[in-house]
């Protein structure tokens, strides 16, 4: 009852923080609780082709959507108050033609794509799919978070998540009984079949809620500003997956499999920072302009990525005992690259803290120089010590990638900060 009055005294941007970081852990949180059920129901190559088709997924999403899904989104909802709702459905517009355009070029050549990705061609349709009703999905979450309506955010996000995964062991379980050959792709689709499932509702809601399909104003607005962040978030989903699609082709999808249950063991933390971070945007993007709120934004970034670090150590020294708790045997040789592949993780959450400061000054540009260099260096490493070590190194060369990202940004954040407010370097 206490907890509950103190809840109920809380302003609505803190209730939403809240809500939106136990929503965040319960739907991502169920991939970590139900990876001991997955472990020991598919092998180390099925768990590969599970994490090959949701990298893939990551990388060439950010083309489909045009990164219009990202922080310019956020400023939109700023800019079109009155008319948020028309907004929604242009844009949606524009990520629904990329992806009837991914589908024509897939449909050109299928099996060189499917040969080059090493999907089947059953899991590219499904892939394509996504692509389509999915970013109505994320346009329709960002816009409630904006908006502070947190309580419809909580269940949809929750509900989804819990009858995805419940669907997915069923069907995996069902599979394994007929001793099926596809207990991978069953497990795909059947997860999606829920997220998808909601998304292409949600796509046919929003265009008939907005019925704004083509608005100049609204196009060359959002592209402005998303176009340039293509290549940066293109680049920042190379450095996130590309190493698991170059160990798929340099060892196999069984090392896939394992670096990949070690990177969800040590990116954990990352569910409790993407929830910090959506809930702290709209309030730095609404307070960047009042010079009174200077010292309290910088107090509680500062604040916020202190208490990120320690979860991110407390997560690496129990690596060890959460592998033995999440797979069998055979992932405990990976264990010692958790260290690595943690600190690689703290240091997103660092370049997003200066990401969110340089697309507030709308320097998208200068976000993807960084993210390119970074990104070439990883995969040059990548394609010199995986072969040589093994994928091992993966985790090793993911690190300094992150180092130069953080680094890099930093600096520039710094500079267009105080050239903007008139100030020396």
């Amino acid at each position: 009852m206490w907890i509950a009055k103190k809840y109920r005294q809380l302003g609505v941007g803190v209730k939403a923080s809240i809500v939106y970081t136990v929503a965040s852990l319960l739907t991502k949180g169920l991939a970590i609780i139900t990876t001991p059920i997955f472990t020991r129901m598919l092998t180390s190559s099925q768990m590969g082709t599970v994490n090959l088709y949701n990298s893939w997924y990551s990388m060439i999403g950010v083309i489909a959507t045009l990164s219009l899904t990202s922080g310019g989104f956020q400023i939109a909802m700023k800019e079109f108050e009155g008319r948020r709702d028309q907004y929604v459905s242009s844009v949606l517009t524009i990520t629904s033609l990329m992806a009837l355009i991914l589908t024509g070029i897939y449909c050109v050549a299928p099996h060189f794509w499917q040969k080059w990705m090493g999907l089947s061609n059953e899991l590219i349709i499904l892939m394509l799919f996504g692509f389509l009703v999915s970013p109505a999905n994320e346009f329709w979450l960002a816009k409630q978070r904006y908006e502070y309506k947190y309580r419809i955010v909580g269940i949809t996000s929750t509900l989804t998540a819990i009858l995805a995964s419940f669907l997915s062991i069923l069907v995996v379980f069902y599979l394994n009984s007929k001793h099926s050959n596809y207990v991978a792709e069953g497990r795909l689709f059947a997860n999606y079949f829920i997220i998808y499932g909601f998304a292409a509702f949600i796509w046919l809601h929003l265009l008939l809620k907005g019925k704004t399909f083509f608005l100049k104003e609204f196009w060359k607005f959002s592209l402005s500003i998303s176009i340039p962040l293509v290549g940066y978030l293109w680049q920042r989903q190379v450095l996130d997956v590309s190493d698991r699609i170059m160990i798929s082709h340099y060892v196999g999808n069984s090392a896939v499999g394992i670096y990949s249950l070690l990177y969800t063991v040590s990116s954990i933390s990352l569910i409790i920072w993407n929830a910090i971070n959506s809930s702290f945007v709209p309030y730095l993007y609404q307070n960047m302009d009042k010079k009174e709120k200077k010292y309290q934004i910088q107090n509680l970034a500062t604040g916020l990525l202190a208490a990120y670090a320690l979860f991110a150590i407390a997560i690496t020294f129990f690596a060890p005992e959460m592998v033995k708790i999440l797979a069998t045997k055979e992932y405990s040789e990976a264990v010692y690259i958790a260290p690595p592949i943690a600190a690689g993780v703290f240091l997103t959450s660092v370049s997003h803290m200066y990401s969110n400061v340089l697309l507030y000054y709308k320097k998208s540009t200068v976000i993807m120089v960084s993210s390119v260099v970074a990104a070439l260096v990883n995969v040059i490493l990548n394609a010199i010590f995986i072969p040589t070590i093994g994928y091992q190194a993966a985790a090793y060369t993911t690190l300094i990638a992150y180092i130069i990202l953080a680094g890099f940004e930093g600096f520039l954040a710094m500079k267009a900060y105080k050239k903007i407010n008139g100030k020396k370097m």
